[in-house]
């Protein structure tokens, strides 16, 4: 058998091998050798396809989809982490603006605690624990005060100083509170005459300061002392009947 072929076909088959192997492959066996190792070759390539359920090609296109997702996830993760230190740093910044806002609010509402004791002649101190989330009075009397006396707890005071106390302690807070509506119920019921006085001018002055907010103060007690005026009004109810069980509610 003879076969006759001229030189551009062999040029263009060279060109073509060049292309997956740029370099001429010295072989010592002959084509038909090396056609039966193709064609062994081609046969475990079959076999190994149908192991694997896929063609070299399919699996080309699968990894590079897989390496294209994985690239993607990659940089996502890079910007979650790069969002997440932004995070970090954002809720540290706002911890320590928050912790310094704590610290005025405390030392404003010490320094409003004092001056409404101050009112009655009474001395005392807010004592913060933040740690603990605590928070302590201590309250000097009149009479402790003249004769430089120890500071007293709250539960050792008697029920009127308690209430007053308690009344000052309310309007310390009340200045770090932003509530449009603030009532108290029978906050004087333990209160003497002249303590009952003294917390109602003080709440009442402290109303007219705060122009933004209405207070509701609910007394049992006799309120003729209180002057009724534009930013003032007392509404006094009827009292109930013994043994009375619903409201007399008028349609």
């Amino acid at each position: 058998m003879y076969i006759i072929v001229n030189d551009s076909n062999i040029q263009q088959w060279t060109k073509q091998a060049g292309a997956y192997c740029p370099q001429r492959v010295e072989v010592t066996k002959s084509a038909h050798e090396i056609d039966r190792e193709i064609k062994q070759i081609q046969a475990r390539l079959r076999e190994r396809e149908k192991e694997d359920g896929a063609t070299l090609e399919e699996i080309a296109s699968a990894m590079a989809r897989t390496r294209n997702d994985y690239h993607n996830a990659k940089n996502e993760i890079m910007h979650m982490e790069r969002y997440i230190k932004d995070l970090k740093c954002a809720l540290q910044s706002r911890m320590y603006k928050w912790r310094n806002f704590r610290t005025f609010i405390a030392v404003r509402a010490r320094m409003v605690f004092s001056y409404q004791l101050s009112k009655r002649g009474y001395s005392g101190k807010l004592i913060f624990d933040h740690n603990k989330k605590q928070l302590a009075l201590r309250v000097q009397i009149d009479d402790q005060t003249s004769q430089g006396g120890s500071d007293k707890d709250p539960k050792s005071l008697s029920g009127g100083e308690k209430s007053f106390s308690t009344i000052c302690l309310l309007l310390a807070l009340w200045e770090a509170m932003g509530c449009p509506i603030r009532c108290l119920d029978e906050f004087d019921v333990f209160m003497d005459a002249v303590n009952r006085r003294i917390s109602m001018r003080m709440m009442i002055e402290t109303a007219r300061e705060a122009d933004k907010t209405q207070y509701i103060l609910i007394t049992p007690q006799d309120a003729s002392s209180v002057a009724p005026g534009p930013d003032v009004r007392v509404h006094r109810l009827q009292d109930p009947e013994r043994g009375q069980g619903t409201l007399n509610v008028v349609p």
